[in-house]
């Protein structure tokens, strides 16, 4: 048996400092991504597009999640109306409080018909008379963030959304869906503070 020499109050410690770090890096990529020229941001937003448009994984599969950008996201309005267009199985992320879900948009017009939230997102707001991916189940999943390493480790906004989600599903499943990130070559780094909570990607996908 392995016996842990850690008292409680250095496990706190421990925590606690790890909070701090990703409190400190947080305000560090949201910096970052703010000093983004327009001209940058649009030529790594057709880079990463044209990437996952591309990639095997998203080709072969029918059912995928993904989410709505921010401005500060990489932009996933051209991989939203390609899934459509060819019929895919297309689910969103739907926010309530401290909870998501991925509901699914039946086509363009769905889509485009779709009310703009407080960020100017559009988010479906009947998300209960929807058809949800955590009963479907999901071929693929691409993820947003703040900060990655090309390990695929994560950091997003503070909120658990996504870790929480992958965690539920693999739960329901007993497996994962496959997970690719989009980034901006400017939140590329080299490590990041890390939680037993925080779940590790299969992919990050940027300009690099």
């Amino acid at each position: 048996a392995v016996v842990s020499t850690q008292s409680t109050g250095d496990i706190v410690l421990m925590s606690s400092a790890l909070f701090a770090a990703k409190k400190l890096l947080r305000k560090e990529l949201k910096r970052k991504l703010k000093n983004l020229t327009p001209e940058t941001k649009k030529i790594e937003n057709n880079i990463v597009a044209e990437k996952i448009l591309n990639h095997a994984k998203y080709i072969s599969s029918q059912n995928i999640c993904v989410y709505v950008s921010l401005p500060e996201e990489v932009c996933t309005e051209e991989i939203i109306q390609d899934a459509l267009k060819s019929k895919k199985k297309l689910f969103v992320p739907y926010f309530n409080k401290d909870d998501m879900f991925m509901v699914r948009i039946r086509d363009v017009e769905d889509y485009q018909g779709l009310p703009l939230d407080t960020y100017g997102v559009r988010q479906p707001r009947d998300y209960d008379e929807r058809e949800q991916a955590l009963a479907t189940g999901i071929d693929l999943m691409l993820c947003p963030g703040l900060g990655f390493t090309q390990q695929g480790l994560r950091i997003g906004r503070g909120k658990g959304y996504y870790d929480n989600y992958l965690t539920k599903y693999e739960e329901h499943h007993g497996k994962m869906p496959h997970t690719i990130a989009l980034a901006y070559s400017t939140q590329m780094m080299g490590e990041l503070p890390i939680t037993p909570s925080d779940r590790e990607l299969d992919e990050v996908v940027c300009l690099l």
